[in-house]
């Protein structure tokens, strides 16, 4: 199916630190799995063509790509005199903030730890393995010995893997999770054991899409620091926050590797 579509970049999104099991077959098309299926993209431009149907895009992938919010108004909002964040949208101007699947963003975020986006997909495709290649269940996780994660390279995050396993494995626990404002669902996430204030913005963020957690990982620290001594301007960028936080995480990932 084709389609053209703007403010949308397929390799920016891969390489901007949020989902980490894309696939690059070649310069332009991507291999992407999310909730059990499997798209291929190939992107010429504005143009895109996808290898799955109207149907199947519109219940799945069209959210999944947030092609209903118009980031182009968003870029619109930033206040012109801020260089810095100019230069950010500007760069990563194809951005967007993937809808993707809750358990998979929660232990996508606790193996991120102390850890770099290379590193992190290897992470995961090792544990992967567990269940022949699709991403492995509450279930599974939880009744994994840590020892097998350790022997994966995964270290402290094992014992983390297991108690978020055992967390998503309560009955209703994810879906009561959709259901809490962004403060609601972020406490409720500094529960499970391995979930700090970083981990859990970046699980309401790109798991839950609340749009205004703002990760606060090494680069964005180092940005505030150098570009905003005074402090972000929250209030001006209600609602659209934590997008802003991405063009200049990307920014800055790019910039400085």
């Amino acid at each position: 199916m084709l389609l053209t579509i703007y403010d949308f970049d397929l390799t920016q999104i891969c390489n901007s630190g949020q989902c980490f099991r894309w696939q690059q077959l070649d310069e332009n098309t991507f291999l992407i799995p999310a909730f059990g299926r499997t798209l291929t993209v190939r992107q010429d431009g504005h143009r895109f063509d996808f290898s799955c149907g109207s149907t199947e895009f519109d219940a799945v992938w069209r959210s999944y790509f947030d092609l209903d919010t118009d980031y182009a108004a968003i870029k619109a909002r930033i206040d012109p005199d801020d260089e810095y964040l100019c230069r950010s949208a500007q760069h990563g101007w194809g951005m967007r903030i993937l809808r993707q699947d809750l358990w998979e963003i929660l232990v996508s975020f606790i193996i991120s730890q102390n850890n770099n986006i290379p590193r992190i997909r290897k992470n995961l495709a090792s544990i992967c393995t567990l269940s022949q290649g699709d991403f492995p269940s509450p279930e599974l996780l939880a009744a994994t010995a840590p020892d097998v994660f350790r022997s994966m390279g995964l270290g402290y995050r094992a014992d983390y893997l297991c108690a978020a396993g055992e967390y998503a494995r309560r009955d209703g626990a994810l879906d009561a999770l959709r259901t809490l404002s962004f403060a609601q669902a972020h406490q409720e996430l500094r529960t499970i054991k391995g979930v700090g204030p970083k981990v859990a913005d970046c699980v309401c963020l790109f798991g839950l899409h609340h749009v205004d957690a703002f990760p606060l990982d090494t680069h964005v620290k180092q940005i505030l620091k150098a570009h905003y001594p005074g402090g972000f301007p929250f209030e001006r960028y209600a609602g659209c926050a934590g997008i802003l936080q991405q063009y200049m995480f990307y920014y800055d990932l790019e910039k400085n590797p």
